[in-house]
């Protein structure tokens, strides 16, 4: 007896794989797209819980210092170590309360000098334009000739730096003086073909270097949106882990006596502070005027500051720069002449007026021993009250008009 043939099982046709595979990416693609929205909620709710942290998912991202920018009662404030010292009086701890209607969000490092801030402010895109945002200056930056490496690796950023690379925001010469720069430190670049071809392409300016930058941008806009929703998902993860206190602070805005409040923080200094010791030796006054005048002006930070000046004024920032004064009385001893300290305040003072910002140096405390904390240029107590005195002026002064 023959048993007719048992009918053959097809295999799947290829397209079934393939719309399968459609299917998966994307749910996979909205899933990802949902918790990246959920962690942008999050951070809008808990970003005053942040104010007064310094780690590197704030001070390396991009996400929580755009969200800063948006929250009408914080003033983001760019700096060095000088935001984390432990001095009282301090911006973030004096403002945490909001004793006038606002709260100071700091985001500084030992180290940050004006090219990395320069990359911070440049990865905000427009989450800048028209805010207002404040920076702290160290003069020891502009009392070198070359900048420190070490600090710039350690305020490196790569998620900022490529996303300064493939910005739409800023003009082709800001971005090529700007990538010339960076290429001066290529270990930070290791490891990151995209953000070191881009880079170096800016940075040569020819024909051939547009030609290969433009192929490349896809490449670089891909990799920003995939660190962007890499840095919202670790910010929303941060704050699920946070089971503490998250919310902010109560508002309690009162009218300050800042004449009084000055006066009183005068006084404990004076009391409490012991005079620094002098330099054991001293040299004849302007001795070493002609060394001081040709390091300062030969110094890579004034390059680098006016490229955050220029990126401040292209992104229609409303800015204002608070400067620390030269160490008089030790400088003088060094001999440097008080005419040859005027040059540093004369610049700063020259570019703040080219790009239209507002600028603060406490020149007349250099030889007051009661404004700084210490030998580098940390401000004291009283020094941080002076400073918090003109953030609540700027603040609460109108809004800059853009140009």
């Amino acid at each position: 007896m023959r048993t007719s043939p048992s009918p053959s099982v097809s295999a799947p046709s290829p397209r079934h794989h393939l719309r399968a595979f459609g299917i998966a990416s994307g749910l996979a693609l909205v899933a990802a797209l949902v918790t990246v929205l959920l962690c942008v909620r999050a951070e809008n709710r808990y970003i005053h819980s942040f104010a007064d942290e310094f780690g590197d998912l704030k001070l390396q991202g991009v996400a929580l210092q755009k969200t800063a920018f948006t929250q009408s009662d914080l003033l983001v404030i760019y700096g060095s170590s000088e935001l984390l010292s432990s001095v009282h009086g301090k911006e973030g701890a004096f403002f945490e309360e909001y004793p006038t209607g606002f709260r100071a969000f700091p985001v500084g490092k030992q180290g940050a000098a004006s090219l990395p801030i320069m990359q911070k402010i440049a990865s905000l895109g427009r989450y800048v334009e028209g805010r207002k945002v404040a920076f702290t200056i160290s003069p020891g930056y502009f009392l070198s000739e070359k900048a420190n490496v070490d600090y710039y690796d350690g305020n490196f950023s790569a998620l900022q730096a490529t996303e300064f690379a493939f910005s739409t925001h800023l003009s082709a010469d800001l971005k090529r003086t700007a990538a010339r720069r960076m290429i001066q430190y290529p270990e930070t670049l290791d490891g990151n073909w995209t953000l070191d071809f881009g880079v170096r392409r800016l940075a040569g300016g020819s024909f051939l270097d547009s030609a290969l930058y433009a192929a490349v941008w896809p490449l670089g806009k891909f990799a920003n949106l995939v660190g962007r929703s890499q840095d919202h998902i670790e910010a929303g993860l941060k704050i699920a882990e946070n089971t503490e206190e998250r919310n902010p602070k109560p508002h309690r805005i009162l009218r300050l006596n800042w004449k009084e409040i000055l006066r009183k923080t005068s006084v404990k200094v004076k009391m409490q502070r012991p005079p620094m010791p002098p330099l054991l030796t001293k040299r004849p006054r302007g001795a070493r005027d002609a060394d001081f005048l040709r390091i300062l002006k030969d110094a890579d930070e004034w390059e680098d500051f006016e490229l955050l000046l220029r990126t401040l004024k292209e992104m229609h920032a409303d800015a204002l720069l608070l400067s620390m004064p030269l160490h008089g009385t030790e400088l003088e001893m060094t001999g440097v002449s008080a005419e040859a300290r005027k040059a540093y305040g004369a610049e700063l003072n020259r570019l703040a007026e080219k790009y239209g910002v507002q600028l603060v140096y406490f020149s007349q405390y250099e030889n007051d021993p009661t404004f700084f904390a210490d030998n580098s240029d940390h401000p004291s107590e009283r020094a941080w009250m002076l400073f918090n005195k003109v953030l609540d002026d700027f603040y609460h002064q109108p809004q800059k008009s853009r140009k």
